[in-house]
């Protein structure tokens, strides 16, 4: 599952620019049905992908794609959240996964709700960190998919 998300995800990022974060439709043709959109930054570096079961909150898994080679499985990226009312704080992360280019973690939705920006630092093999940013202004978490397992 990890592998087709990855592909489909690689196959949205090469659709075309983006001139803000939006939500990318995920076009597969080998799949018949429509898949649920993603939502993006303008660089489509950090999309979050799908809603998780996690606990009793839930939580939003996202994907950080760079350039380079990402370290994501020997140091956890960090990352901080802003609130909406400007307060901010921050946490380090076990990844879920790694695909290629893409690390792949869970943020849980205390941090998500009411949360207008997260800022990434994704360690890298060649040189210390990237930073990527995703904006959650105008994210509808019920538009993203669902993954109940």
């Amino acid at each position: 599952m990890i592998r087709n998300l990855a592909i489909s995800l690689a196959a949205a990022l090469l659709a075309g620019t983006a001139q803000a974060q939006q939500w990318v439709q995920i076009a597969d043709p080998l799949i018949f049905e429509k898949r649920p959109p993603i939502w993006c930054n303008a660089q489509r570096s950090a999309c979050a992908i799908s809603w998780q079961a996690n606990a009793t909150e839930g939580a939003v898994r996202v994907a950080l794609i760079v350039d380079g080679a990402p370290d994501c499985e020997n140091r956890r990226p960090r990352y901080v959240y802003i609130r909406n009312n400007g307060t901010r704080d921050g946490e380090a992360r076990t990844i879920h996964a790694m695909q290629g280019q893409a690390c792949i973690l869970d943020i849980p939705m205390s941090q998500i709700d009411g949360t207008r920006l997260l800022r990434f630092s994704v360690p890298m093999l060649t040189q210390d960190s990237v930073l990527v940013e995703l904006s959650l202004d105008g994210l509808d978490v019920d538009r993203l998919s669902k993954n109940r397992s």
